[in-house]
């Protein structure tokens, strides 16, 4: 069983203390690996009696065999797909391309843009419908962790009534795999006469919504890979929000508060 599997396995049952000093090793692994235990409590806001404590709890002799755990995570292993079982390699072969050539479309500047505008940006609407609108709630929820305003519509009216209160301090950020959408791009033309900037994520560039976009995010549109068992239109656009959020939490404010809302949210659960 993997390292970090263990912990997460074990949470439940710890102490408030010691869940803290947990949780910080499963979201800083590389981080907790270069620390000695004494900077590692004063990073998880613990005792060094509390990573002790856990230590004997994950049944490492002391800290230097748990820190040795926490490096095996970087060795590579064998990869347990057995490529002779043809149709699970070709789900793992089919996500790898899409990761890939992906990549290759991101546009870095664009993406910084971005970046930019959600931090300078006083509201942040997230715009969505159906499969789309699922993936604009889950931007939502990574944003609110952060402590950035956000407010996920996935409701054709509710859009159109938003975009028509905005103004030159509102951002709007259009999900759409079609881009074609009629209720979004209507949305988003009455948003941007309204004043608002636009950022639109689709996996077309000649669609309607990355040609009336203020900054258009394309992505690989899986509905053209070459597997039609395998199609799932929201990997690529998850695949730039991760991105998106992953450049956010750069910033020390972001980060702070993400660990926070999520040591709140954990705690109340488990302390039920």
């Amino acid at each position: 069983m993997n390292f970090i599997t263990k912990l997460e396995n074990i949470i439940p049952s710890l102490p408030k203390q010691e869940r803290k000093a947990a949780l910080f090793i499963i979201q800083e692994p590389k981080k907790a690996q270069k620390l000695n235990i004494t900077d590692l409590a004063k990073a998880a806001e613990v005792s060094n009696a509390t990573i002790t404590r856990l230590t004997r709890k994950l049944n490492c002799k002391n800290f230097a065999e748990l820190k040795l755990n926490l490096a095996s995570l970087d060795t590579p292993h064998s990869s347990s797909i057995d490529t002779k079982d043809k149709t699970l390699y070709e789900v793992y072969d089919f996500y790898n391309r899409v990761l890939k050539e992906n990549w290759q479309k991101i546009n870095i500047e664009q993406l910084k843009k971005v970046i930019k505008l959600i931090q300078i940006s006083k509201r942040i609407y997230i715009f969505g419908i159906g499969s789309s609108g699922f993936t604009a709630q889950e931007m939502n929820q990574r944003l609110l962790r952060m402590g950035i305003s956000t407010f996920a519509i996935t409701e054709s009216s509710s859009m159109y009534m938003s975009s028509s209160i905005m103004d030159s301090d509102d951002l709007i950020i259009a999900i759409s795999s079609s881009g074609n959408t009629d209720e979004i791009n209507s949305s988003v033309e009455l948003g941007k006469k309204m004043g608002a900037t636009v950022v639109g994520i689709t996996g077309f560039s000649d669609s309607t919504l990355a040609k009336i976009v203020d900054i258009p995010i394309v992505v690989r549109n899986t509905n053209f890979m070459n597997d039609a068992r395998f199609v799932n239109s929201q990997f690529s656009i998850m695949y730039v929000i991760d991105l998106i959020t992953t450049l956010l939490l750069k910033n020390e404010n972001y980060r702070q508060r993400m660990s926070h809302t999520i040591n709140m949210v954990l705690n109340r659960k488990l302390n039920k």
